[in-house]
């Protein structure tokens, strides 16, 4: 198994659910065969940005007084994870791939490659594990 934190950009399946179907990753379009399964992840709160400054280890760039702090939100501190197998096109060999997103309250999660994009940026998906 190998660790990533690299950004994905995710389309889910048309028919409601918000399972991913494809993703790009590194410029490769994946094509999900099946989600293996899927779970929810607490991060490491004590390590987020706003934590540290609160603590006035860090301040925002461009605020040299330090007074501007930056905001913990909800999708900082869990994100949903998807384990999948998918393969770079429909020929080639499957892989097992980790695709996660924050969790937000009340926003459409899953954007589309190529398509109409939905409340939230594909960018918040990133790839954290690869077993191929």
């Amino acid at each position: 198994m190998r660790l990533f934190s690299d950004e994905v950009h995710v389309r889910s399946a048309r028919t409601g659910g918000d399972d991913p179907v494809q993703f790009v990753w590194r410029g490769r379009l994946y094509v999900v065969h099946e989600v293996l399964s899927r779970w929810r992840e607490r991060s490491a709160w004590w390590e987020h940005a706003a934590v540290a400054a609160v603590h006035g280890e860090a301040t925002e760039a461009g605020d040299p007084g330090g007074r501007a702090r930056p905001v913990l939100e909800i999708g900082d501190l869990e994100r949903e994870v998807f384990r999948v197998e998918a393969s770079v096109g429909h020929s080639g060999g499957a892989g097992v791939y980790d695709l996660a997103r924050p969790v937000r309250p009340g926003t459409a999660a899953v954007s589309e490659v190529g398509g109409t994009s939905s409340s939230e940026a594909s960018e918040d998906w990133q790839l954290l594990r690869v077993s191929d």
